[in-house]
C-alpha cells in the first residue's frame, strides 16, 4: 500500500512510525515519531531542555519542538527553562511543615529581619546584610532548619574596610557562624567611612548572607506580603 502527498509516492508507514512527512529541496523527509510519554518524561518530569532531549534522542531541536507542539505539551518560557537547567533537581529549598512554637518564633524573627535588613530589589536572590553575627546566625538557622536549604547553597560575602585585617575578620565570622573560613568570600576592602578609623566602630566588616534562587526570593517576598509588605517597582540588576 502506498500513500501520496504533493505528487510524491512512498511506501506506507504506520502512524506510530511516521506522522510528519515534508518535502524539502525535492527530497522527501520522514520525521519519525517521538512518543508523547517519552517527551513528558524528559521535558516535564526530568525538566530537561529541548537541546538536552535532542542529544538524548539524536535528533534536531526543531524536531523536539515540533513534537512538543504536536502532543500539545506546553513549552516553558526562557526564564523557566534556565531555572530548570540550573536546578535539575527542582527547588533547592523545602519549607518545613508543622513548625513547633520555637520554630514559629524563628520563622517570624527571620522574616522580620529580612523585611528590615534584607536586600529585596534583586530578583535573583534573597540576601540579608548586617555587622552583627547574631543576626546573620539567626537568618542562617532559618535557612537551614525552616527552609531546609543545604549549606552549600547558602553564600557568605564579607565586606571589609581598609583598616580591617581580612583574615582576622574571616576567622571571626567563621567561628561565630560555625562555618569554614573558606566559605566566606571577600572583595577588595573599601575606604573607611566618616572621620577617623572605622576599625574603632566595625573591626570585622559587614557580612551578607544570601541564597541565589529566583523561586526562593519570590517565596520570601510572599512571606513579607502576608505581613503587609507592598513590593515597589525596582530594577532586577541592583
Amino acid at each position: 500500500m502506498v500513500r501520496e502527498r504533493s505528487g510524491v509516492r512512498f511506501p506506507f508507514l504506520a502512524p506510530e512510525k511516521a506522522l510528519d512527512i515534508r518535502t524539502n529541496f525535492g527530497f522527501t523527509k520522514i520525521s519519525m515519531l517521538i512518543p508523547k510519554i517519552e517527551l513528558v518524561q524528559h521535558y516535564i518530569n526530568e525538566q530537561k531542555s529541548m537541546a538536552d532531549i535532542a542529544k538524548i534522542l539524536n535528533c534536531s531541536i526543531h524536531k523536539v519542538e515540533y513534537w512538543l507542539i504536536k502532543h500539545q505539551i506546553a513549552r516553558r518560557n526562557r526564564s523557566d527553562a534556565n531555572y530548570a537547567k540550573y536546578n535539575p533537581n527542582g527547588d533547592p529549598f523545602s519549607i518545613k511543615p508543622n513548625l513547633s512554637r520555637e520554630e514559629q518564633n524563628l520563622y517570624f524573627l527571620a522574616v522580620g529581619l529580612y523585611w528590615g535588613e534584607g536586600g529585596k530589589t534583586n530578583l535573583q536572590s534573597a540576601r540579608l546584610t548586617n555587622s552583627d553575627p547574631s543576626v546573620i546566625r539567626i537568618f542562617y538557622t532559618f535557612l537551614t532548619d525552616i527552609c531546609q536549604i543545604k549549606p552549600l547553597k547558602i553564600h557568605f560575602h564579607l565586606q571589609t574596610f581598609k583598616d580591617n585585617d581580612i583574615m582576622l575578620a574571616k576567622n571571626y565570622w567563621a567561628e561565630r557562624l560555625k562555618i569554614s573560613p573558606d566559605s566566606v568570600n571577600t572583595s577588595k576592602p573599601i575606604s573607611s567611612q566618616g572621620r577617623g578609623s572605622y576599625i574603632k566602630i566595625n573591626p570585622y566588616g559587614v557580612m551578607t548572607i544570601g541564597v541565589y534562587n529566583t523561586h526562593f526570593r519570590a517565596w520570601m517576598i510572599q512571606q513579607l506580603q502576608k505581613l503587609g509588605y507592598i513590593e515597589t517597582t525596582h530594577s532586577s540588576t541592583s
